[in-house]
């Protein structure tokens, strides 16, 4: 074994131990079911991962990072989601604390990064509108200056976590002059401020996932603003970057292919396992093929990131392959179940089918039809295919 290799495996080990020793069971179980773990869980665990010095590793290490290169950040991601460890923050810790870092001033580092790694903070996307999803450049909330505040009215949509969160990075419109990309500004919102309502967009099955915001005359501090003004959207598309490059979402996936795999030991076909059946094992060996082909893609993105400071384009490729992916290893986890993956979430509560359906069956359904939702979000898979083709194809 070579030293890279020792190095690495020496280092999934700690992981494994920090795991077994900090993860609470019933955590890890929900989370390999695809379950929510509940805000309390969530915030414990990442306060262990703080405590550890993980609580942020793609950070600088000024700010909390772990000052780990790119293959072992891909390392630590693969083992948590290996272990069962609940995915944490993705708004504090892989966009806006990136984010700041590159382009926030000393002042708002100081403030605002602390409090997203503890999450004192905890923060919400508003870049949607209505009638301004994928065509984000043409967003109507307006920021109007007065004095050393803006006053912010409009309203965003499909605000994921929004029931959850304290704070929004936003963009908002700053001048109607020139180009659209041109007048638009990033700013930093606090949702407890006056003059802001929330409403709650529930999934067909019940879920509250998503939100829209209401600003009415809302003051936001000019010191609240990220970059120059007017000068929001190459934020903005750095932030795309990021939320792209991790929209692949390759942990996810992995966490799904441990539970089919799983499965295929306890769901029978033909009085067998499904291991066992051949059909049953080519379709697995395609779908691990496919994850493997997805992290890889994933690590040489990162490498990217840090050779070049960003992906462009190549985000794409990443969310249209990700999302492909996840939807593939959901479509699998349903069939194998069968009738079993039918009841929703709802008709888990009061145990009326503990006993009747195998708990791994649990979400399934819901599960898949979720994953409709990020094929959109981000920008759809046809805007992704778009940018794919005039950019990397030249067409």
């Amino acid at each position: 074994m070579n030293m890279q290799a020792g190095n690495e495996a020496a280092f999934r080990a700690e992981i494994a131990e920090f795991c077994k020793d900090n993860l609470d069971p019933e955590v890890r179980r929900l989370s390999d079911l695809g379950l929510p773990v509940g805000e309390e869980a969530a915030l414990d665990w990442q306060t262990k991962l703080v405590a550890r010095g993980w609580g942020a590793p793609s950070w600088d290490e000024e700010w909390g990072g772990s000052g780990w290169d790119m293959r072992k950040l891909f390392i630590f991601e693969e083992e948590m989601a290996a272990h069962g460890a609940p995915l944490v923050g993705t708004f504090n810790i892989k966009m806006i604390g990136p984010i700041l870092q590159a382009h926030g001033d000393a002042a708002q580092k100081a403030h605002f990064l602390p409090k997203a790694l503890s999450f004192e903070h905890v923060w919400c996307q508003g870049y949607s509108e209505p009638g301004s999803g994928s065509d984000l450049a043409s967003l109507q909330t307006r920021a109007e200056r007065d004095g050393d505040h803006y006053v912010v009215n409009g309203t965003k949509i499909w605000t994921s976590g929004g029931h959850l969160a304290n704070h929004m990075f936003c963009l908002v419109r700053t001048s109607r002059e020139g180009r659209q990309q041109g007048g638009i500004s990033f700013l930093l919102i606090d949702l407890n401020t006056p003059g802001i309502t929330r409403r709650p967009i529930h999934h067909f099955y019940g879920a509250h996932v998503f939100n829209q915001f209401f600003f009415d005359d809302v003051r936001v501090p000019v010191a609240n603003r990220v970059g120059e003004e007017n000068a929001g959207w190459g934020i903005a598309k750095s932030l795309l970057e990021h939320e792209r490059l991790f929209s692949a979402r390759h942990t996810e996936a992995r966490r799904k292919l441990g539970r089919l795999r799983r499965l295929a030991h306890e769901v029978r076909i033909g009085g067998r396992p499904a291991i066992e059946d051949a059909q049953f094992r080519d379709d697995l060996a395609k779908r691990m093929i496919e994850l493997r082909a997805l992290e890889n893609a994933t690590m040489r993105a990162l490498e990217r990131l840090v050779d070049d400071g960003g992906i462009g384009p190549y985000a794409s490729v990443l969310k249209l392959r990700g999302i492909e992916v996840n939807q593939r290893l959901d479509r699998a986890i349903v069939q194998l179940l069968g009738p079993d993956a039918l009841p929703a979430q709802a008709a888990w509560e009061g145990g009326a089918l503990d006993g009747l359906v195998p708990e791994d069956a649990r979400n399934a359904a819901e599960t898949r039809y979720w994953w409709r939702g990020p094929a959109i979000a981000g920008g759809s898979q046809e805007v992704q295919r778009g940018i794919i083709t005039k950019h990397i194809l030249n067409l």
